[in-house]
């Protein structure tokens, strides 16, 4: 429960006419976590078996059309073939899947083009002429473009007016401007282009109408729209046909793909497993660590599949073995190995501290968010979103734990929605957050102290452990001897119990030699910290007391409106609502980020240090 899985280093021989089976079996065993080994005088690295190239080309094949069929998970099993069988359907997939998308993509090619027509001979609609009118002239120049209003086609019919008779304005609305086509003779070209820009023109881009050969140009831009619009139509019944076939492909063949892709990945997983090994000419050597309780079971069974030709050597780890950690915690508080996994796992002879977790984060979750109503509310929450989320269920496990210990604290401070008081009935409490300030603070500073000392005691079990009773005197009990000293001195300062001073500060002279010993200057340095770690924890009642407050002034806000009577009332409970709702929230992430962060910050840089490597053995799925 305080430490991981006892493991047993595992090193395994033997020739290579053997080496697959014995792949085959360990990955079937899944339980050894492979040591890779690193090339070197002795021995080189292992090559991949024969298939792997074969398996590799295959599965890229299948990766390519499950993301391409958006296949997400499978609704039943698949038997599969041999892998002959699994390419030749793959295969398939892939071309039908490609020459649909091919289609799809044809079409959504073809649609594009056709709406950016649409879109530009829709500025021409209004315009009552053939197409062919606005192909390029050799005694005429062609403006198209849009202007702000009718006052700036005026003003250029008069300007036009002044210097040439041979022009002509038609004009079309256009979302909130006005599309206008101009006709001038060639030699005016300039002279309009200068009055159009006086007026704010701004030419239109009709690339797409201009480049485009399709068009009937002898009719109206009208009528081409009619025809455009029903091609439309049939590139979206054609791509529904396709998006149809795509469908019933995908249906048809998700659990193939599903059940051939699980299957090649193991596949090619052995294949590419001794590239991981040592390796000589005709011989193969594997590394690795195997929990020492399945020791004897997987050494018996490797025997077998090795048809005794094997060599297997183990011991149990040794002093600076980089051994790879499996947590070992009980049902009830495994869900906290989630905050361990996220932070840094225990080294090998470290103590693990999800079990303190387990004692202590519900404890300061519901000190801070302690009320019978926001209990239950959260409780709620927190189990209908487990059902909706099951990969989350390690945390919300947690996170129902520790509302269930806001309900708890909700009884101790008779809180309920921030009230002490519902209709005429006062609610039983042991301690009134609002009224009990100080008492909160005697508390969380008394929580602080005992959850920092036992962190120190954590830490001296660490370091005796790890190198002897002396390391861990010097580098650990002389923080309590700090301690003592610190308490001897407060007392003897405020009068409290007659003692000279001189003791509490040979006490704490003591303790600083005990620390430079230990930790050189930095342990000096960090003297402080004692005092700032244990008064950090006045944030269990810090956070506690914003959220009643922040509760009391939405109940009060309520009330005042309830008295007012009336449309009021709705009024009140919108601001009931609204009000407890955000307080919630801001309660529960509070209560959840400060509970970590005593825990992470306060609690673990006593004792815990962590960076070993999570027990990964092959042939099992990453959880």
């Amino acid at each position: 429960m305080l430490k991981p899985y006892e493991m047993s280093k595992i090193l395994v021989t033997g020739p290579k006419k053997v080496q697959e089976n014995v792949v085959n079996e360990l990955h079937q065993l899944k339980i050894l976590h492979i040591v890779e080994h690193s090339k070197n005088e002795l021995a080189d690295i292992g090559q991949p078996m024969e298939t792997a190239a074969k398996l590799s080309e295959i599965i890229v094949k299948i990766r390519a059309s499950i993301n391409s069929m958006g296949i997400k998970e499978s609704d039943a099993n698949y038997p599969i073939i041999d892998i002959f069988g699994i390419e030749k359907k793959a295969n398939e997939i892939s071309e039908a899947v490609s020459r649909n998308n091919r289609e799809i993509s044809g079409i959504e090619e073809l649609r594009s083009k056709n709406l950016a027509i649409f879109a530009e001979l829709n500025l021409l609609a209004g315009i009552s002429l053939p197409l062919e009118s606005f192909e390029p002239y050799n005694s005429l120049a062609i403006f198209m473009g849009y202007v702000q209003d009718s006052y700036d086609i005026s003003y250029l019919r008069d300007s036009l007016s002044e210097e040439t008779e041979k022009f002509e304005v038609f004009q079309s609305p256009a979302d909130k401007k006005i599309f206008i086509a101009l006709f001038v003779e060639i030699g005016k070209k300039e002279y309009a282009a200068n009055i159009l820009q006086k007026t704010g023109f701004i030419h239109a881009n009709l690339s797409s109408f201009s480049n485009n050969n399709m068009l009937d140009r002898s009719v109206s831009a009208s009528e081409s729209i009619k025809k455009i619009e029903l091609q439309l139509q049939k590139l979206d019944y054609a791509k529904e046909r396709a998006i149809n076939r795509l469908e019933k492909l995908t249906y048809e063949n998700k659990n193939f793909l599903l059940a051939a892709e699980e299957f090649l990945s193991n596949e090619l997983e052995k294949a590419e497993a001794p590239l991981k090994f040592a390796a000589t000419k005709g011989a193969f050597l594997i590394k690795g660590w195997v929990p020492a309780e399945q020791l004897n079971s997987a050494i018996e069974n490797l025997n077998k599949a090795g048809k005794n030709k094997i060599f297997i050597h183990s011991e149990h780890a040794k002093l600076g073995d980089k051994v790879p950690i499996k947590l070992k915690n009980e049902k009830y508080s495994k869900p906290f190995e989630f905050f361990i996994n996220m932070y840094s796992l225990p080294t090998y002879r470290e103590i693990d501290p999800t079990f303190f977790m387990f004692l202590t984060y519900p404890i300061f979750f519901g000190f801070m968010l302690g009320d019978f109503g926001y209990g239950v509310v959260s409780f709620a929450l927190f189990y209908f979103l487990k059902k909706r989320m099951p990969k989350g269920a390690a945390l919300f496990n947690v996170l129902l734990l520790s509302s269930l210990s806001s309900i708890f604290f909700g009884f101790i401070y008779g809180e309920f929605f921030g009230l002490e008081e519902v209709g005429n009935f006062n609610i039983p409490h042991l301690l009134s957050r609002s009224h009990s300030v100080f008492e909160l603070m005697y508390i969380s500073i008394a929580i602080g102290v005992i959850h920092v000392n036992w962190g120190l005691a954590a830490g001296f079990f660490n370091v005796l452990k790890a190198h002897g009773l002396k390391h861990a005197i010097f580098e650990k009990a002389s923080w309590f001897v700090l301690e003592i000293g610190i308490l001897l001195l407060v007392l003897s300062y405020t009068g409290i119990i007659a003692i000279p001073s001189l003791i509490g500060w040979a006490f704490f002279a003591v303790s600083a030699a005990m620390l430079y010993k230990g930790e050189g200057i930095r342990g000096i340095i960090e003297i402080p910290t004692i005092l700032t770690n244990t008064l950090s924890y006045l944030r269990l009642m810090a956070i506690g007391l914003s959220s009643v407050s922040i509760a009391i002034v939405v109940n009060e806000m309520a009330e005042g409106f309830f008295h007012e009577g009336g449309f009021l009332i709705f009024a009140g409970i919108l601001v009931l609502l609204i009000g407890h709702v955000l307080n919630i929230v801001l309660g529960l992430f509070g209560s959840f980020l400060h509970s970590l962060r005593l825990h992470y910050v306060e609690f673990f840089s006593k004792f815990f240090e962590g960076g070993a490597e999570k027990y990964k053995p092959f042939g099992a799925k990453e959880q």
